[in-house]
C-alpha cells in the first residue's frame, strides 16, 4: 500500500477491494510502504551479477513473499498522472525480476495475477491514469504477472471512498474478478467540475 497518509482513500480502497473479493486475511500480507524503511534502486546492478537485490533494508523479506504469490495488488494514489513516489520506489526495486530474466538469462519467477488500486484525488481527466498504467505495465511483467486487472477512481477528494459511498460501493459491485483475464475498470466519483 503506498500512500503516505494513514487512513486515506488508497488505504480504504484496498481494504473495501478485499472485504468486497472476501480475500482472506490468512492467504494475504499486508506491507504499508510508509512504515517501511527502504530507498529506491541505485543503479548499482548488483543484480546484474546475482539474482537477488543486493540492497538489505525491509524490502529484503519481501522479495521472497513476491516470488511465492498467486496475486500481487498494490494500491497507490496518483500525483502528478503517476505513482506516489512511495510505491514507484519499491517498484523500482524489482529491477531485480528484470534483471534475473535479461541479463542473467534465468527462468522468471513463478506467473501469478496483478491487481492496481489507483485512485487520484482530481475530477476525471482524459490520460490521468496513463502514467500509473505505464508503470504498472512494466511492474507487472518483472513480476511475471501473466494477467492483471487496473482498477482506477478519480475524484476523490470530493468524493471520498468508504462503505458508505454508494456509488463507490455499487462500483466495486460491478467487478467482475477473473484471474484468468486482464482488465480496466474507472469509476469517477460525482460529476466532473470543468
Amino acid at each position: 500500500m503506498g500512500s503516505s497518509r494513514k487512513n486515506s482513500n488508497t488505504d480504504k480502497f484496498l481494504e473495501l477491494f478485499v472485504k468486497k473479493f472476501k480475500l482472506q486475511d490468512e492467504d494475504l500480507e499486508k506491507y504499508t510502504l510508509r512504515d517501511l524503511n527502504y530507498d529506491g534502486c541505485t543503479s548499482c546492478y548488483g543484480c546484474g551479477r546475482v539474482p537477488k537485490c543486493v540492497v538489505k533494508d525491509d524490502l529484503t523479506e519481501i522479495y521472497s513473499k513476491i516470488e511465492e504469490a498467486d496475486l500481487i495488488i498494490v494500491s497507490t494514489p496518483i500525483y502528478f498522472n503517476s505513482v506516489s513516489s512511495l510505491t514507484k520506489q519499491f517498484i523500482d526495486r524489482t529491477q531485480v525480476y528484470w534483471s534475473r530474466k535479461f541479463i542473467l538469462k534465468l527462468r522468471p519467477i513463478k506467473e501469478k495475477y496483478g491487481i492496481a488500486l489507483i485512485n487520484g484525488g482530481a475530477f476525471n481527466q482524459e490520460n490521468q491514469f496513463l502514467g500509473s498504467e505505464l508503470v504498472f505495465d512494466h511492474f507487472f511483467k518483472a513480476t511475471s504477472c501473466k494477467k492483471n486487472m487496473f482498477v482506477e477512481v478519480s475524484n476523490t477528494d470530493r468524493f471520498p471512498i468508504n462503505e458508505n459511498n454508494d456509488e463507490f460501493v455499487s462500483f466495486l459491485d460491478s467487478i467482475k474478478l477473473d484471474f484468468n483475464v486482464s482488465n480496466v475498470y474507472r469509476f469517477e466519483g460525482g460529476i466532473n467540475e470543468n
